[in-house]
């Protein structure tokens, strides 16, 4: 059983060589390093195309990763696979394209970049592991490219890859819970030691950007208060900054969207603040 064993390894061998996979060697051994979206979609792509060279001894797939892998060490853009060319049935074609569609959302949404980027990186692997193997469908269970029995078709690694894609797809594009509100002194724009562990607490909780708004109580003129909700506003994102985190706006609404309503020229503790939401 040994030889027998050892004469199939080497068919496959031999078989593989004779089509070329094995000028892939160097891209299935090399050292990825980075924690960019480019350099961990490489190491994702490297992974897949060694498992279907060694394991599933698929040859034609194995090409086809390491040349995606290898144009994203290179620093290319690489897309997941477009379904409609991959040769799926037409039933499985809309739940693809759909799947597809929130992909390339939180791709375009500033998951190539930041703290997303690996999780996006595994989201576009394992989607394009789905439709590989959704292609396989056209051949019916149980059939082969050969014609004979036993054929690569398995739909339970089809659901596999789709379980896979949707959970590494949640942290891909997770968002900012919130809003946190941040509070600050009668006048004031430094943070107190409660107002530092809410900055803390964002830290831990988002991923993405963040957006600030500045807001002061009804006290002092419109003009005062613009400028203050605004030194507010900064001292809350130049806080986040500091420990990472990303922003797309810091701005001042001043007293125009008091969260308790009151006259004019009142000190209100809960209209002094800052809010920090999501992008």
């Amino acid at each position: 059983m040994k030889m027998i064993s050892r004469l199939i390894a080497l068919g496959s061998f031999l078989v593989l060589a004779g089509c070329g996979t094995w000028t892939a060697e160097s891209y299935l051994h090399q050292d990825i390093q980075g924690d960019s979206f480019n350099a961990c979609l490489a190491r994702e792509y490297q992974d897949r195309a060694t498992s279907e060279a060694y394991v599933d001894c698929n040859w034609v797939d194995t090409a086809v990763l390491v040349a995606k892998g290898r144009a994203a060490a290179a620093g290319e853009t690489v897309l997941p696979f477009d379904p409609a060319t991959r040769g799926v049935l037409p039933s499985d074609l809309p739940e693809l394209q759909d799947a597809r569609a929130k992909l390339m959302a939180a791709l375009d949404d500033g998951g190539r970049t930041g703290d997303r980027a690996c999780a996006c990186a595994k989201a576009q692997r394992y989607y394009d592991g789905w439709v590989e193997q959704a292609s396989d469908n056209k051949l019916g269970v149980g059939g082969s490219y050969f014609g004979g029995p036993g054929g690569p078709v398995q739909p339970d690694r089809v659901e596999a890859e789709k379980a896979a894609f949707y959970e590494a797809l949640t942290a891909c594009s997770l968002q900012a819970a919130g809003p946190w509100t941040i509070y600050f002194g009668f006048d004031k724009y430094n943070l107190t030691p409660e107002a530092q562990s809410v900055i803390d607490q964002i830290v831990a909780e988002t991923s993405g950007p963040l957006s600030v708004v500045g807001h002061t109580d009804t006290s002092g003129s419109n003009a005062y208060n613009q400028a203050l909700g605004q030194r507010r506003a900064n001292t809350v994102s130049n806080a986040l900054t500091a420990q990472g985190k990303s922003l797309c706006s810091a701005s001042s609404a001043g007293e125009t969207q008091l969260a308790v309503q009151t006259g004019d020229g009142v000190r209100e503790p809960l209209n002094r603040r800052a809010v920090v939401a999501g992008c």
